[in-house]
């Protein structure tokens, strides 16, 4: 595949994509075949961008040093809201089958709503910016605006370039989809449940996530469940 616009570190292969669908197996579960494929690229190609070999490389938080996972990474977060998103829409359109919901779109635009995070928590990245912010800002682009470029370089649809930037903080100037308020519904409750349940350090809260939020403590005798 050509790619529009970008600088690979490295090339986009069939290893590469398989290790996608390895961090995120609901990808198989996109119904259209081109979509399914292209979702599946948008990942590659933006690890491809990055220093990371694999989305369980990026750190489990919501922006860098920011809602922070005591553990689990990026694919934990991005399963989580594409279940959570596909449970809403199940549910709604099983109460009220008259309402159209794209379930192919909530679910790419799931999976794909933080592809731009490769870009914003790479290290070589993040040192530049911290390093001098006053050559392009800190960080550059946030991962909301750099998804949308991820997003249309591999030729997702506009629906999920749209859920890329307005999942975030971006969604406030523009119209929302239908689609885009269930993954953005679903992305912001994922990161507030995680930090009522404790499952957030503590000093790593902000926003909505320590927003009238008493965080429980967790269980010691847990086990983990398996990857």
């Amino acid at each position: 595949m050509n790619y529009a616009a970008g600088k690979l570190q490295k090339p986009v292969t069939d290893a590469l994509r398989a290790l996608v669908v390895e961090d995120l197996p609901e990808m198989m579960d996109i119904a259209d075949q081109e979509l399914r494929a292209k979702s599946i690229e948008a990942w590659a190609y933006a690890l491809a961008e990055s220093s990371f070999q694999r989305v369980s490389e990026i750190p489990g938080e919501g922006n860098p040093g920011l809602a922070t996972l005591r553990r689990g990474s990026q694919a934990d977060h991005l399963r989580g809201v594409a279940q959570f998103a596909m449970a809403l829409t199940d549910s709604f359109v099983a109460s009220f089958p008259e309402v159209e919901i794209n379930r192919d779109i909530v679910l790419s635009g799931a999976l794909c709503h933080d592809c731009g995070k490769a870009w914003e928590f790479d290290p070589v990245n993040l040192k530049r910016w911290r390093d001098d912010p006053s050559r392009a800002g800190r960080p550059s682009l946030r991962h909301s605006v750099y998804g949308v470029h991820v997003c249309l370089a591999v030729g997702l649809p506009e629906e999920i370039a749209h859920i890329a930037l307005a999942h975030s903080r971006e969604g406030e100037f523009v119209g929302m989809s239908t689609e885009c308020v269930i993954v953005r519904n679903a992305d912001h409750l994922w990161w507030t449940i995680a930090g009522a349940t404790g499952m957030l350090i503590p000093e790593s809260m902000g926003g909505a996530e320590a927003r009238g939020v008493c965080p429980r403590q967790l269980r010691s005798d847990a086990t983990p469940r398996a990857a």
